[in-house]
């Protein structure tokens, strides 16, 4: 049965995740069909990349019936707590969150995928991983196996995370940076565009740099 997908967020991931639904389609996947967004800057009646804003975020009431569900987009890089807190406040029934798996990409069959976790096209995600609810694992990156990725986390286009990493809650890994295998990351905490991490970081930092240095601590909300 095909599931009705409604965006919460816009054109950066919103519009990665509408693009994958597109191609699927396009392919002769009937499995997801875009409705439109929900977004708190676009005006209720507009278009993103062609596709209908339905309302804002805080409208997600009045379509979560039984023939809609919902993926998460919102994403403000270095603000993993405040994404978090908005994800909560809005009381998304998590049987409307959609899992959303690019067919190009390679996901092992014993790998734990939460609701609402988005995989974009050329991924790869090893054996025995777990990805919690709303994570974004966007196109090309590797995730080893054994790893225990947390809710709301993004990995940006061309990360690699080795194995037995532990990554927290709503953290970010930028574009094309490395984790190296058992490393343990905390909660709201950034790893860097091109970083190399080589080492455990706490909760609320990011980390820059081959290998990997405190750049800044992240203030708590």
């Amino acid at each position: 049965m095909t599931k009705r997908v409604i965006i919460l967020g816009g054109e950066g991931n919103g519009g990665v995740i509408a693009s994958a639904i597109v191609d699927m389609n396009k392919k002769g996947n009937s499995d997801f069909e875009l409705v439109g967004y929900l977004n708190d800057f676009e005006k209720k009646g507009g278009l993103i990349h062609g596709f209908p804003v339905l309302g804002a975020l805080k409208d997600i009431h009045e379509f979560a019936n039984k023939d809609n569900c919902f993926i998460w987009a919102v994403h403000m890089i270095g603000q993993g707590e405040k994404r978090r807190k908005l994800f909560y406040e809005l009381q998304i029934p998590e049987d409307k969150l959609v899992t959303i798996v690019h067919p190009s990409s390679f996901v092992a069959y014993n790998v734990d995928l939460g609701p609402g976790v988005f995989i974009m096209a050329n991924s790869y995600i090893g054996p025995g991983t777990k990805i919690a609810k709303g994570t974004l694992v966007m196109a090309n990156c590797v995730v080893g196996h054994n790893d225990n990725i947390g809710e709301l986390c993004h990995l940006s286009a061309g990360c690699n995370v080795s194995s037995y990493v532990t990554i927290g809650k709503a953290s970010d890994i930028g574009l094309g940076a490395s984790v190296l295998e058992k490393k343990k990351i905390g909660d709201y905490s950034v790893v860097g565009a091109n970083s190399l991490l080589t080492k455990d970081i706490e909760n609320r930092v990011i980390y820059i740099g081959t290998p990997a240095k405190l750049y800044k601590e992240i203030e708590k909300i």
